[in-house]
């Protein structure tokens, strides 16, 4: 049977069925189950798939304000989506063709929801995975140009807004959905040809629209959320998908546009740190939480690989230097016992001195004495983390200065003489003796 308050968790009450035995291949365990879909009457394998699909569609249609059935429905219908076979199934069935040509809020009253918002990006996740699997468009009947549609005509209206209607209740919600669904539909891009696609329909117009959104929302963490979570994956290399031509500038493009993201939001931060520390309410919320996911964000552009750097200083463009700039700033900016307290601040902090060190040392190093021993003795600490993932990050930073050093230590250098400045500092550090040994033959005493 089909359990409505369990959406469909268990079809025969015996657990979820493996979406493996809806295929149509022949194996022992399938047939255990097909037997057991005719002792039911339920019919073969492509009945009980469209009686499944169908309760999905239906689930998602009258179940809008029980998250927790949305969110098992939505689940359930990734894992079928997972599978070769059972995709290539659910390509077939009219009700995958319907939540792929209507994927809006008047078919589907839980995208209205705001408790549902993390939930638009699995959905959209999963249908975006379907369109592009081999023969999906074909089956489902429209491109992947026109699936953006309904997304593209949101983004476009608010674009057209004043600042003052743009700032209003009544757009706040739709910022929110529109970049929920691409971050879902930018997850389920694994390769250079899917993700191109999705470039050439967003940018210039759409991407553009980003820095002057988290410049007018910016004390709103829930809209910084959804714009910054969509930038960090669009900004993502997985994959290798974000590999342009040779003679493309879409690599330098995009990293402009997310220069531009991070000094806006950055910069309204930097300027208001005293009242949002002096505000009641959770402070990882109201501050944290957004520096944290603009960290990450830079991170993703700078370790991408998809960006001359050099570029930007040749023609004095001051995008790379304003966005390590407001980076350098808001990491200062956050006290060393914060950092720590907040996993995933830390996460993002240490990932980005890391990147910073490893192919921006310049900037590090061009930094106050005071400035920059803060760094080091975040390092310090970072280094004690029993989390592979803080401590790892603050190892490879001493070895990019050290190599650094290596490198140029017979070069008259203004950088080199500050490390010397500062080297007999950080290396009293306790934790760094063990450094010391190891590097003994690089220090400059």
């Amino acid at each position: 049977m089909l359990n409505i308050g369990g959406t469909i968790v268990s079809v025969v009450g015996m657990g979820p069925i493996p979406t493996t035995n809806l295929d149509s291949s022949s194996s022992a365990k399938q047939k255990v189950y097909q037997r057991m879909f005719d002792h039911l009457g339920m019919g073969d394998h492509t009945a009980v798939s469209n009686m499944i699909v169908t309760k999905i569609g239906n689930n998602l249609k009258y179940w809008s304000v029980d998250q927790e059935i949305i969110a098992r429905t939505l689940e359930l219908l990734s894992d079928m989506a997972g599978g070769y076979s059972s995709s290539k199934l659910l390509l077939s069935l009219d009700t995958v063709r319907f939540l792929t040509r209507n994927h809006t809020e008047e078919h589907f009253p839980f995208l209205s929801v705001s408790e549902n918002a993390r939930h638009r990006s699995t959905f959209h996740a999963t249908l975006t995975r379907l369109l592009l699997s081999p023969s999906g468009e074909e089956k489902i009947g429209i491109t992947f140009d026109q699936f953006l549609q309904p997304i593209c005509l949101v983004l476009t209206q608010l674009e057209a807004l004043a600042p003052n209607e743009l700032r209003s209740e009544g757009a706040r919600r739709p910022i929110i959905g529109a970049f929920r669904d691409l971050r879902g539909v930018t997850s389920s891009l694994h390769n250079k040809k899917t993700f191109n696609m999705l470039f050439d329909i967003i940018y210039p117009q759409h991407l553009s629209f980003i820095p002057r959104v988290v410049d007018t929302w910016w004390d709103h963490p829930d809209v910084i959320t959804s714009v910054f979570k969509f930038l960090h994956e669009f900004c993502y290399n997985k994959a290798n998908r974000i590999n342009f031509d040779q003679s493309s500038a879409n690599g330098i493009l995009l990293f402009r546009c997310t220069s531009e993201a991070v000094c806006a939001y950055g910069r309204r931060l930097i300027a208001n740190t005293r009242i949002l520390t002096s505000t009641n309410g959770d402070l990882y919320k109201i501050r944290y939480k957004g520096l944290a996911l603009t960290l990450s964000v830079l991170n993703s552009a700078l370790g991408g690989s998809y960006v001359c750097f050099g570029v930007f200083s040749l023609y004095n463009d001051p995008a790379l230097d304003n966005a390590l700039e407001i980076a350098l700033q808001l990491a200062l900016s956050i006290p060393l016992e914060h950092v720590l307290a907040y996993p995933k601040v830390s996460k993002s902090y240490y990932a980005f001195i890391e990147i910073l060190f490893r192919n921006h040392i310049s900037m590090a190093l061009a930094l106050d004495t005071i400035l920059f021993m803060q760094l080091m003795n975040a390092i310090h600490d970072g280094l004690q983390a029993s989390d592979p993932t803080l401590s790892s990050p603050c190892a490879n930073t001493i070895d990019h200065l050290a190599s650094f050093y290596f490198m140029n230590q017979a070069k008259d250098k203004v950088s080199i003489a500050k490390l010397k400045q500062v080297s007999r500092l950080w290396f009293m550090l306790p934790l760094f003796l063990p450094f010391s040994m190891v590097y003994k033959h690089l220090l400059p005493y």
